[in-house]
């Protein structure tokens, strides 16, 4: 019976530095705790922002006077200045992993993706991991911490906001109602022609600039420059290829502009961190309730 009224639990506390504040998203604690029964956190207001991966058990998230049930495998992003409350399900106590964060962004990843309303988000195959890393940063503290953990935290919630796009959950990234018409003109006719060979020069002729011009006002506008977009754009629609049919790898190059499939396959693992074919594996593979450690 005392066993069922434990806690176990490891917390490890930062103070940011100033530039860690100016540059990424920095930490003031991250922790792991599998919890009892009793466990009920409620604040009237606090600071900064909480994620919280549930590896194993369920709870519940109390905003705006409304509950949210937490089952394994979901992320929790509450923006801590708001009253708010979570507590374990007494019949079956989480095991979480969290960060205490902050950073200049937060207030616009939570509204993206719309934590503000709903604070409970399905976690990504990846999300786990994620969380172990940023964990084990702070239990070790390499050098250069706080940069790799603003790294991971980016990753948390880029990797969020993929998957609700790509569930349809959330308008496409609105990047074309700011650009120039000739911008505007040269991507929807990349995007149109994706599968085959592009050159620059047919590309500048949409924008009716000259190669040189066009080059520098779409890195400019866009951050990227035009072979990089595209070739993100080619990858996009090959993780949707690999995800939808059961085209085979070298199919599936082909279809997105890739004559050579180990280039292909090379490319994918410096965007994705994995191969092709280990996407498509985790992508159709069952997602399980996480396991203790």
């Amino acid at each position: 019976m005392a066993d069922a009224c434990r806690c176990y639990y490891r917390t490890y506390h930062h103070t940011p530095s100033d530039l860690a504040r100016r540059m990424w998203f920095y930490v003031h604690a991250v922790g792991w705790f599998r919890c009892s029964p009793a466990y009920d956190v409620y604040r009237k207001s606090f600071f900064g922002y909480l994620l919280m991966y549930v590896r194993s058990g369920r709870g519940v998230v109390v905003q705006d006077s409304k509950s949210f049930p937490v089952d394994p495998g979901c992320i929790v992003f509450l923006d801590l200045t708001r009253e708010h409350r979570y507590y374990a399900a007494a019949n079956d106590p989480w095991e979480i992993l969290w960060v205490h964060f902050g950073g200049q962004q937060c207030g616009e990843y939570l509204r993206l993706l719309e934590a503000d309303l709903c604070p409970v988000l399905p976690g990504t195959p990846h999300s786990e991991v994620l969380f172990m890393r940023l964990f084990d940063l702070f239990r070790c503290r390499p050098a250069g911490a706080e940069a790799r953990a603003g790294s991971l935290i980016t990753r948390i919630l880029t990797d969020l906001v993929g998957q609700r796009l790509e569930a349809g959950a959330l308008p496409d990234v609105p990047y074309e109602a700011g650009y120039p018409e000739s911008i505007r003109a040269s991507i929807a006719y990349m995007e149109r022609n994706f599968a085959r060979p592009l050159k620059l020069e047919e590309l500048a002729q949409q924008a009716s600039l000259s190669p040189f011009h066009f080059a520098r006002l779409f890195k400019r506008v866009t951050g990227m420059s035009v072979m990089e977009y595209l070739l993100h754009y080619r990858i996009q629609q090959a993780k949707h290829l690999l995800r939808e049919t059961r085209l085979s790898v070298r199919e599936i190059a082909d279809m997105v502009g890739f004559s050579d499939q180990s280039y292909f396959s090379k490319l994918f693992k410096r965007y994705e961190h994995m191969t092709p074919t280990a996407y498509r594996m985790t992508v159709h593979a069952p997602h399980p309730s996480p396991g203790r450690r």
